[in-house]
């Protein structure tokens, strides 16, 4: 294996035994060779999974519960083995893997330092040197001598992350246990990954969040029922996922919108929603004559939208959300009319809405996607009737140098005072 490849995973699978009744468990111990019988059913967690992750790249691993998601990560971390397949390792591998697991619940902090870094083949002595930056990233102060049966959630990950990062590892294995800590801590975990990346490690980590995958990982995997569905870049991977989530409703949208298909053709175009407010057509325009998706830093925008209510709306509760977003899946420019203080009238099944969105362009250059949905708060959190990402990919140039994400406007003054 090239030493620039840290992970080599060939076609994974893990195999377990299934029995439906305890007496079959016994029959199978007793007869199951003598009359080469089998009493169990095979259930596969994960199968055929195969991936290779280099130096400084991180993997995104995606889908339900039991999707396989803890079963590969396991296998990864050596401490489960798989049933067919090879995986090959190369460089100092650290696992922080689900809640309760890797600590000595008996143990104060301090002594499950010293024993987690032996696990890993880290002398005493060496851990003896990290120990204080592990205390001050982990934040947890005297708590350090108790035993760690005492912890919160929050205090055991803080320690368990803490470990695994500082001992330098090549390979880095993070399933959920981040979704404990605090908004404070996850982004000083997030930054500290990033730096780990930046020195060459090979990151792979499980999450729930859909953003986090985008704009963290270099690829990503979607895994249902222990088998990838996906893998590839993380925002077409994480677009597929979701429009699965949303399977049965989008099925809605397409059977009622039939007869009338928006004109909307945009490359790795995902839509959703509930299908009884849709929208019919999409355009964005500038100031620039003749501008064909392409826009000048500083123009001014407009999005026009055409929907049609497929059943009466009753509710006064009703918007629309506009965003920008760039190619990492981050929303750039967000905005909801129901933000705005513009609330869209209750509507009789057939009727329609032309919506005009005037705003400046402060979006530095690069390739953006529009994302545009429906919206009913009536019910406090965001139903969507039509939700709708890479309705437009547009592309926006600047004669100037840009050094953020966006650059709006700005009115300086100065004075000098002797």
């Amino acid at each position: 294996m090239s030493n620039d490849i840290l992970i080599s995973a060939q076609h994974l699978s893990k195999r377990y035994w299934l029995y439906r009744r305890y007496r079959h468990r016994l029959m199978q111990f007793v007869f199951g060779g003598l009359l080469k019988r089998n009493y169990a059913e095979p259930f596969w967690a994960l199968k055929d999974v195969s991936f290779e992750l280099r130096r400084g790249q991180t993997l995104g691993v995606i889908g339900v519960n039991g999707s396989g998601k803890s079963t590969l990560l396991q296998i990864l971390a050596g401490t489960l083995q798989p049933t067919e397949g090879s995986l090959q390792v190369n460089g100092r591998l650290t696992a922080l893997l689900e809640l309760g697991t890797g600590f000595h619940p008996e143990f104060t902090g301090r002594e499950n330092v010293y024993l987690s870094g032996a696990t890993i083949g880290i002398p005493e002595r060496e851990m003896k040197k990290r120990f204080d930056e592990i205390v001050d990233f982990a934040g947890i102060g005297q708590f350090i001598d108790q035993p760690v049966k005492m912890y919160s959630s929050g205090m055991y990950v803080r320690l368990a992350f803490s470990i695994a990062t500082s001992v330098d590892p090549e390979v880095l294995i993070v399933d959920e246990a981040l979704a404990v800590g605090d908004a404070g801590f996850v982004l000083k975990c997030m930054d500290r990954m990033q730096k780990l990346r930046e020195k060459g490690a090979a990151i792979v980590l499980v999450s729930h969040d859909v953003q986090t995958v985008r704009s963290f990982c270099s690829e990503a995997m979607w895994l249902n029922q222990g088998t990838p569905q996906a893998y590839g870049g993380p925002l077409e991977v994480t677009s597929e996922y979701v429009q699965y989530l949303w399977g049965a409703a989008q099925k809605i949208v397409d059977a009622r919108n039939a007869d009338n298909q928006p004109d909307m053709q945009s490359k790795g175009l995902v839509r959703w929603g509930s299908g009884e407010f849709v929208v019919d057509e999409v355009d964005v325009s500038s100031d620039t004559p003749g501008a064909q998706g392409v826009f000048e830093h500083g123009d001014q925008m407009m999005v026009r939208i055409t929907a049609r209510a497929l059943e009466d709306i009753d509710t006064a509760q009703v918007g629309f959300g506009i965003a920008l977003r760039n190619t990492k899946g981050l929303d750039i420019i967000n905005f909801t009319t129901l933000d705005q203080g513009i609330h869209i009238p209750p509507l009789a099944a057939g009727q329609r809405i032309d919506l005009q969105c005037r705003f400046g362009n402060i979006l530095s250059a690069g390739h953006y996607a529009l994302v545009i949905n429906i919206e009913d708060r009536s019910k406090g959190a965001p139903v969507y009737f039509d939700y709708i990402e890479n309705a437009k990919i547009i592309q926006v140039v600047s004669s100037q140098s840009i050094f953020s994400a966006v650059l709006p406007p700005a009115e300086i003054s100065y004075s000098i005072v002797n």
